[in-house]
């Protein structure tokens, strides 16, 4: 399951609803809504992150293979978000993407051969994506829906990696003052997920009489918020977070191994305007992952040829957005 935050990313697109069209203002409203909720979304966004000691078994083709140790994990993510076309009812969205992960091992044995994830030391990796995202608005029973694709190219800062692609949908439900329920779904057009069609559910409520409110984006993020001030939000909760990329091995006669590692991280989140034009964040908490695997290129997930058992660990975050045209 790579990459699940597209799932849902759009979700909140459909908080336009209480109107009987999709119109532009309200559309310009739902775009702002969705900066607000994912970070990731915004037109600049910069995010330091650092996972902390765990110990790791791993198998190879289903056979015991190893137990070692990584000392810690940091990655860096840049996100840059242009709009391309906006008009009536459709958008076009251009999105790029650089991440670099470095993980540091201990206890490696020193005539391990061949090596798939793990390394002596240090082991960097670099992934670069470009995506185009295309989106309808439209109404469905006279409710407001979503129609949502997107083509993705991938690969490192050497080798090109893949073309990947997703189709899906939001459709709001129900909207009051205080409450917002929809449901949708998500395809992907990649052997390599693990689940190609994901239904999805939005529900979000202000509880009466107070600042709190719950954000529940499934299957991304269950969280709890309330403002801070008049320029900070605490956030506190789950949220599900992916570290994918390519890894060389030529052992295997493939030039590119994919390797995906999907994250829940539960704990708390503040994020402070510091002036129409930035946006910082900090989070930290618990880190478990729940699944980490390695497969050929382009295989199913199922076909994975390594996979490793990590233990619960500490994290944090740090994250700058630059807004130039200011809110």
């Amino acid at each position: 399951m790579k990459k699940i935050i597209i799932v849902t990313q759009l979700l909140l697109i459909t908080v336009f609803a209480n109107a009987q069209q999709a119109s532009d203002s309200l559309k310009k409203g739902a775009i702002q809504k969705i900066k607000e909720k994912f970070p990731e979304e915004r037109l600049f966004n910069f995010e330091y992150s650092q996972g902390l000691s765990r110990d790791f078994d791993s198998e190879l083709f289903d056979e015991v293979y190893q137990d070692a140790k990584i000392k810690n994990q940091q990655k860096f993510n840049a996100t840059v978000n242009i709009p391309v076309y906006r008009k009536n009812k459709w958008q076009i969205i251009a999105l790029g993407n650089y991440q670099f992960n470095r993980f540091e091992f201990d206890d490696i044995p020193n005539n391990l051969t061949p090596t798939y994830f793990e390394r002596n030391s240090t082991a960097d990796f670099h992934y670069l994506a470009s995506e185009i995202k295309l989106m309808r608005f439209s109404q469905l029973f006279n409710k407001p829906i979503l129609y949502m694709g997107s083509i993705k190219a991938d690969g490192t800062e050497k080798k090109f990696g893949r073309i990947k692609g997703s189709l899906g949908f939001s459709f709001l439900l129900k909207k009051t003052e205080r409450t917002v329920f929809g449901l949708g779904a998500m395809g992907f057009i990649d052997p390599s997920e693990q689940f190609p069609l994901i239904p999805t559910l939005m529900w979000s409520h202000k509880f009466k009489d107070s600042k709190w409110e719950m954000d529940m984006l499934l299957p991304d993020r269950i969280m709890f918020q309330r403002p801070i001030g008049q320029n900070g939000r605490l956030s506190i909760g789950s949220i599900l977070d992916n570290t994918g990329f390519y890894s060389e091995n030529k052992g295997l006669g493939e030039d590119l191994l994919e390797y995906s590692q999907l994250e829940l991280k539960t704990g708390l989140r503040y994020e402070h305007r510091l002036n129409k034009f930035l946006i910082a964040s900090f989070q930290g908490g618990v880190q478990t992952i729940l699944d980490s695997r390695l497969m050929e290129k382009g295989d199913a997930s199922d076909d994975a040829i390594y996979t490793n058992s990590q233990g619960m660990t500490g994290y944090f975050q740090v994250g700058i957005s630059i807004l130039p045209f200011g809110k």
